[in-house]
Parts: C-alpha cells; structure tokens; sequence
C-alpha cells in the first residue's frame, strides 16, 4: 500500500474577504489612491510581479511606483519548513519565508526535501490563516504550486538525506534538526539565462541531446549537478560536453549523490522514466564574449575533523579569493557522513552574513574549485600574460567534503 503519511501546518495566505463597494459618481479610484500617500506604494508592495507589470502599463504616475517597487524585486526569495520543538509526540510544522515570497521577479525554483521525512505523495493538510477548523488536503507538489511556488516556474524537487539549510529567520538551536522542506527562488538575472535537464551521460547521442537546452553561442559560467549513483569516468563524458577542458578552472561546479529528482511546471517531459544512469543538471549560461554583472564560484572543503577555527579559516580563504556583488545566493553539500556538520552552517552565516544558503547532505560529493582570476594586465609589449590551461578536468567527486557554490550578481560590494 501507498504510503499517505503527511502533516499539518498553517497556510501562509492571508484570505482577503469579498468587499463590495458601490461607485460615487464621478468617482476615480486612481486618483483617490494617489492622492493619500503613501497609500499606492503601500498597496503595489503587496502586488506580485505580474500584477505590479500590469500596474506598471495603466498610467505614467502609476509607473513610477511601480517601477521603484519592481527595482526591489530583483532578489532570491526562500522558504523553510521544520519542525517546531515541543515536548508532544506530535511536532507541528512551521513555515518561515522571505518577506517576498511570491513577490519578486521569479526565473526558477530548486526545493530540496527529506525523503525520510516526506513523500511526494504525502498528503499536507492546510489550516485556514484565520481559522484553523477551515482545512484542506493537497498532495505535496498541489500544497507547493498553491502556496510557496510563484506560477508558470520551472522548478525541480531534489530529495536527499537530510536537508540543512541556512536563512537569517532560523534560529542557531533550529539548525541541526534539519528542515523537511527548503526552497529558493532565482530571480531573472541580466543576461544569464537558466535551463535545468535530465540527461544520460553514457548516450552517445549527448551532444545533440544538449544541443535543445543549450545554444551554441552560450557558454556554462555554472552547473549543478545530481545523480544518484556515483557516475566515475562517464561524468567526465557530460563535462566535456559542456565545458571547454581549458576553462573548466573559470566554471564553478558543485552537486552530490542524492536520492532523486523531478521536474515541474513547464520542463516535465511527458511519462518520462530516468534511469539510475540519469544526471540532473541546472546550468547558468551567458552568451559568449559578453559581459555581465554575473560571477559564480565553487570551493571544495576537505576532512571531516576540522575543528570550528580551521573551517572557518577555510571559509575566510575561500572569501577572500571571490568578489561579491549586491544579490548573492550560495549552495552547500556536505558528506552525509560527517557528524558535527552543523556548525558549518552557522560558520558559514558569520563569514558570509545575509546571504541566502540552500543546503543538503549528500552520499558523495560533486565539484571543484573556481575562484576569481581577473584578466592580467598587458605586459607593456601588448601581450597579456596569460596561464598556460591545463587540459584536464580538476577531481569532480568527493568524499568526507563540503562543496560550496556561490553565485552572485549586481553591482560590485564596495569594501
């Protein structure tokens, strides 16, 4: 029999009730909104995107609202749902969020959940905001695409051992219990464009499979890869592919073995069935030769007894051979075997305060080592002095590791 185990928690939609309001003659709403201020921004903030695009279009006052708002929305959003500590048996759920949940300028959305915790066939129910008699039963993906996932998104669900994520509402004494279910939404970045695919390394087909997600005038700046089976040579087939031998030290590359993955919204092959020899990969590209306010970098930590000052100098190297930008969001997997891996968490807050950190645990550890190399100076005969590449791939799987992906866009922070 199927197994139907679920849990309760609280919506996080506040319901608004039918109001009718009868029109005074003469009456325009527009202007009886402007005319108090700050009445219209206080209103559009609580319009998604698409609704604030479409404020955006009815009048040229109305715009410069909007367009300061929609400036604002150009930033990852989260959410986390654990358990709440109490001494009953039965330990309700919570969910803590992103004050723009649902808000901003959404492009893709990766949830990692427990598999020993959940099953995607699970079902939620939902108590009413206001009234907790008032419920509702949904499937997991039903309870994600109606309350958490902002519509018409790709996003994948990514089940591993354990997740072990950190956002700045979760308490240090909440860290290392773990979460059920984690989410981070990417906004749309300037001139990167995401894709998330299964593929086969092992085809020989590979290239031309690619091919329809990934255009040849595009080059990968990061990939994120999960499979659930150690892949040894053949994920060198899939790399070879996608990143030039000579530049794979300027690609930031991170993942792990994991459970499973599947694919929602408008990305779900129809029927589709992966097999074990199956790699999800979620890739960051840009057009060739163009310039953005985009960086990506990945750093592998080794060991699984150091001490919280070592890790934490490893940290402090690894920021220290980075740049940040003003929107940064970073990825962490971590060897399913360590056994005081919490801490990293908060080690990993306090060296890289406000920055968003979606992590799991892993039965093997995927990536390598990018960090920031700026173009050298010419050396006054009009040549620059370029490093001499290496034409071979760095060791991509770990194990007793921590693999950190950082990416980050906008503006250089200035020191």
């Amino acid at each position: 029999m199927t197994d139907q185990k679920g849990f309760c928690i609280r919506s996080i939609k506040l319901k608004v009730p039918n109001i009718e309001v009868t029109p005074l003659e003469n009456f325009d709403f527009s202007e009886a909104l402007e005319s108090v201020y700050p009445l219209l921004d206080i209103i559009f903030s609580f319009l998604n995107y698409n609704d604030l695009r479409t404020c955006y279009e009815v009048k040229m006052t109305w715009r410069e609202v909007a367009q300061r708002i929609l400036e604002k929305r150009n930033k990852s959003s989260w959410f986390t749902c654990y358990n709440a500590k109490v001494s009953s048996t039965v330990k309700p759920k919570i969910i803590r969020h992103s004050d723009n949940l649902n808000y901003n300028n959404v492009d893709m959305g990766i949830i990692l959940y427990d598999f020993r915790r959940i099953k995607l066939n699970s079902y939620i129910c939902v108590h009413n905001f206001y009234h907790d008699m008032d419920l509702s039963r949904k499937t997991v993906p039903e309870y994600l695409e109606e309350e958490l996932v902002p519509q018409n998104i790709n996003y994948c669900l990514i089940s591993c051992p354990k997740v072990v994520s950190y956002f700045d509402v979760i308490k240090k004494e909440d860290v290392g219990c773990g979460s059920v279910l984690d989410g981070l939404f990417l906004p749309k970045i300037p001139k990167i464009r995401t894709a998330m695919f299964h593929c086969n390394p092992l085809k020989k087909d590979l290239r031309k499979y690619l091919e329809s997600h990934i255009k040849s005038t595009e080059e990968v700046k990061c990939l994120l890869l999960f499979c659930t089976k150690n892949l040894n040579k053949s994920i060198y087939n899939l790399l070879k592919v996608l990143i030039p031998e000579n530049n794979a030290s300027s690609v930031a590359v991170g993942g792990g073995v994991i459970r499973g993955t599947k694919t929602f919204q408008q990305i779900t092959p129809a029927k589709r069935v992966f097999s074990s020899n199956d790699t999800f990969c979620i890739v960051f590209l840009q057009e060739q030769c163009t310039r953005t306010d985009f960086n990506a970098f990945s750093f592998v930590i080794f060991g699984d007894d150091l001490s919280k000052e070592e890790f934490e100098e490893e940290l402090l190297k690894f920021k220290k051979q980075i740049i940040l930008r003003t929107n940064s969001v970073a990825f962490r997997v971590c060897c399913s075997a360590k056994i005081y891996s919490e801490e990293e968490l908060v080690l990993f807050n306090k060296v890289f305060p406000n920055i968003p950190l979606l992590g799991m645990n892993a039965d093997g550890e995927i990536g390598w080592n990018c960090l920031y190399m700026p173009e050298k100076a010419d050396d006054g005969d009009g040549e620059s002095e370029a490093k001499k590449a290496k034409h071979k791939y760095p060791k991509v799987q770990h194990q007793w590791s921590t693999i950190l992906v950082l990416i980050t866009w906008g503006p250089l922070l200035t020191k």
